[in-house]
């Protein structure tokens, strides 16, 4: 099976609750300026600021592996959008919870996507993606993708299309379909279980517990 320890995060959004890798509406203000630009060419903006970061391959004991950190947590949520995510997993469920709750959800759903996939990822990268086509529906856009890469010394192509959404004047991704798996789609399965078993309480709960697990838990 492909290892996954090396993608980029614009593919990889790392487990939220569970052992094993998923792949987890809100509408655009009206003071939002019409939709511009190509989604296709922040994806690469993206990446290739990421690569960069990821080039540096410093011990993860040193100072500068901690601003290492820093960067890549910065980049993600420049183009990674955690509030619309959170809004999609949790669907019906978002417009019953209060403003805190909201809050809360989605800080800690951010935190768990960050240091998951600050877990995965050191040193460079073994892949490289090749855009292939953008389409644009108002303010929604898809962008499809191949990612080549290696693992074990074995070359593998996996199908990418990413969801992305205009907001505050620029393209931000909401979802990544990985061979026709949805992150988001997984997200919002996971969470309904939880939440229509033990309530919303419960699923933040779980969550937190998750963000409190040793660093080297494996999780």
């Amino acid at each position: 099976m492909l290892s996954l320890r090396r993608l980029p995060l614009t593919i990889l959004i790392a487990p939220v609750l569970t052992g094993t890798l998923a792949f987890g509406t809100k509408t655009v203000r009206a003071a939002d300026a019409p939709p511009s630009g190509s989604p296709m060419a922040e994806l690469k903006k993206s990446n290739a600021q990421l690569d960069k970061v990821l080039q540096k391959n410093k011990p993860n004991w040193s100072p500068e592996a901690e601003l290492e950190r820093s960067e890549v947590k910065k980049l993600v949520g420049s183009f990674l959008d955690y509030g619309e995510l959170a809004h999609r997993a949790l669907a019906k469920n978002w417009d019953k919870l209060t403003a805190k709750q909201h809050d809360e959800f989605v800080t800690t759903l951010r935190e768990l996507v960050e240091r998951s996939y600050l877990r995965q990822v050191h040193g460079s990268p073994n892949y490289n993606i090749k855009y292939e086509k953008e389409e644009k529906n108002g303010t929604e856009a898809s962008v499809t993708a191949t990612l080549n890469t290696s693992s074990h010394g074995k070359k593998a192509k996996v199908a990418l299309e990413y969801k992305m959404i205009w907001k505050a004047d620029r393209w931000v991704v909401y979802d990544v379909v990985t061979d026709e798996q949805s992150m988001l789609e997984n997200y919002r399965a996971e969470f309904s279980k939880i939440i229509n078993r033990d309530g919303f309480d419960a699923l933040l709960k779980k969550m937190k517990k998750k963000l409190d697990e040793k660093e080297d838990d494996g999780g």
